[in-house]
């Protein structure tokens, strides 16, 4: 069993793992009291064949755990099958850092869902939080949401704490458009 240290060495000196680390990486996953760093790790690699490795965490009850994990999901490997559950997150997860990061991620995957009515469900929740009096933490996180949905470059947005601050309204009307929002 390679060590965290190990499998990313090798990754860093042969530009990928071979299918044994792959394992061994999962397994940390899985395994690790904190699996934060394995699933950094397979995130940032790109393996999304791990996905489902991933996802076994996001009913752990760390929520750290939860909150990497369904950022990574989303936001990472944008992993359209477990937008869903972002959502659930979003709306129901008991600490705000994994309902902030859910909502924050979900605009990563929104134009994957092939599910029109998810797709409408997620764009709507976005939409509302935006447009709703909920706390200014949770305005950044779905602005950001939209800012992704509607291909606006990284480099062209406001800072990640200025989200709330800087909400363009004819942006947000588009997506309104541009998902069926009423």
């Amino acid at each position: 069993m390679k060590s965290l240290d190990s499998i990313w060495y090798e990754y860093i000196n042969n530009d990928s793992l071979n299918s044994k680390t792959i394992k061994d990486l999962a397994w940390h996953i899985d395994n690790d009291v904190d699996p934060g760093g394995a699933i950094v790790m397979a995130t940032d690699i790109g393996l999304k064949e791990l996905g489902s490795n991933i996802a076994r965490q996001l009913d752990s009850e760390d929520d750290y755990i939860n909150e990497i994990s369904i950022g990574c999901l989303l936001g990472g490997l944008r992993l359209a099958e477990y937008a869903e559950k972002g959502l659930q997150m979003a709306q129901e997860a008991p600490y705000e850092n994994v309902r902030d990061l859910a909502l924050f991620s979900l605009g990563e995957v929104l134009d994957q869902v092939k599910d029109k009515d998810l797709k409408y469900k997620i764009a709507n929740y976005i939409y509302h939080v935006l447009a709703g009096d909920i706390l200014e933490f949770y305005k950044g996180a779905a602005y950001n949401s939209v800012l992704t949905a509607m291909e606006i470059p990284i480099l062209e947005r406001p800072r990640v704490r200025d989200l709330a601050e800087n909400i363009d309204a004819n942006l947000v009307a588009e997506f309104k458009k541009k998902y069926g929002i009423k």
